[in-house]
């Protein structure tokens, strides 16, 4: 493994993204990432994602990779070997029972090695230094170490197939149904990330265009946008719908959260959550990632914030006050109704984008089935 390849596997964790147009990343990476549509490249799968989010940083990340080739992680096995027999020697047995609940899943690969127990440097110091910032035999190391060989015990688990391949993102977003596709991963409002293989928003990207061709070029504006156009499309039926609530005492300008309501076919009105949480579980409906994690609802929903105001202030959305008492709305603004049921926009909302904005829609309906309790009967005398 030499330095390039450490420098593109510590790119993918980075930016989602990272060369490899000969595929000799390919044994690490087999069945944990996505092979890009070109063969020129890899684009992070969503459970490699989620293993780094139980390490320290991405140096761990690439050392638990490197640790699923059972020869790369040999030496450092023979290191946990030796501390798990000092651990063993200990009057105080928890000091061993911790560390092997530390190393989980890779308890197995540890209690192989004791026979090759010992504590001499290896000859990967250097890698160990760029990775870790200590070597491997330091007893420093032990908590990184062991982080390491459990997720990489848990990506051995995982690794089966090959992961679909991607097609590079199309900027002018003209067409959601390549964009918006499994195993995509779409950044965090604000993070950055690779344009070429992530779904990215750029705020200067495309100022002077008109509001459909704005929303299509930006990931996030196009996800909002299909929220109220699924909204819209559902009132039409008149049997249930979607509702987006301004709580008392925010500005709809930049809320810092909008809350989501689903009406059932009789029209009686459920508090679900919040608008980060539908769309977070329609991604999931659409096995989209976000990059470099998922957030916490309240985080997700603060990030959104801006992003409204840009849909408000391109009459996207619309904000509408309603009766004294009752909190104001979000619907779609009547410009942008119109514009969806044009040519261009019919092609890319009602057929290229149907996938995005049906699984909202579906995801809503469940949301509700999932938290409606229907009134208790009134016992008969």
């Amino acid at each position: 493994m030499n330095g390039h390849e450490i420098q593109h596997l510590s790119a993918l964790l980075a930016s989602g993204f990272c060369p490899d147009g000969m595929g000799r990343l390919s044994p690490l990476l087999h069945g944990l990432a996505h092979r890009t549509e070109s063969g020129l490249g890899w684009v992070a799968g969503r459970y490699l994602l989620d293993t780094r989010q139980a390490l320290q940083d991405n140096g761990e990340a690439v050392a638990a990779l490197l640790a699923t080739d059972k020869d790369l992680r040999r030496p450092w096995v023979r290191i946990l070997a030796a501390r798990a027999r000092e651990a063993g020697r200990l009057d105080d047995p928890s000091v061993l029972i911790q560390l092997v609940t530390r190393l989980g899943e890779a308890a197995a690969w540890v209690e192989g090695g004791l026979k090759g127990a010992d504590l001499a440097a290896t000859s990967l110091g250097e890698l160990e230094r760029e990775l870790l910032g200590v070597g491997a035999e330091q007893a420093s190391a032990v908590p990184k170490l062991t982080r390491i060989m459990r997720a990489a015990a848990r990506l051995v688990a995982q690794r089966g197939d090959a992961l679909a391949t991607l097609p590079e993102v199309d900027r002018s977003g003209a067409r959601p149904d390549r964009n918006w596709c499994p195993g995509r991963l779409l950044s965090v409002p604000g993070r950055h990330a690779d344009e070429a293989y992530l779904l990215v928003d750029t705020s200067d990207r495309g100022s002077d265009a008109d509001s459909l061709e704005w929303v299509l070029a930006h990931p996030w504006a196009f996800l909002l946008a299909a929220v109220i156009y699924a909204q819209y499309s559902w009132a039409a039926e008149s049997r249930g719908g979607l509702l987006l609530e301004l709580p008392a005492g925010q500005a709809p300008q930049l809320p810092q959260e909008v809350r989501v309501l689903v009406a059932g076919p009789d029209g009686d009105e459920l508090l679900c959550g919040s608008l980060g949480e539908l769309v977070t579980r329609a991604l999931d409906r659409l096995q989209i990632g976000l990059f470099p994690h998922s957030p916490e609802p309240g985080e997700l929903n603060s990030r959104l914030a801006p992003i409204i105001e840009s849909l408000l202030r391109r009459k996207v959305w619309r904000y509408r006050e309603t009766l004294s008492g009752q909190q104001g709305i979000f619907d779609i603004h009547p410009d942008f109704a119109d514009a969806c049921y044009r040519i261009a926009g019919a092609r890319s909302f009602g057929r290229h984008g149907r996938a995005v904005w049906q699984a909202i829609r579906i995801q809503a309906e469940q949301w509700r089935a999932e938290r409606y309790r229907p009134p208790a009967r009134m016992a008969t005398q």
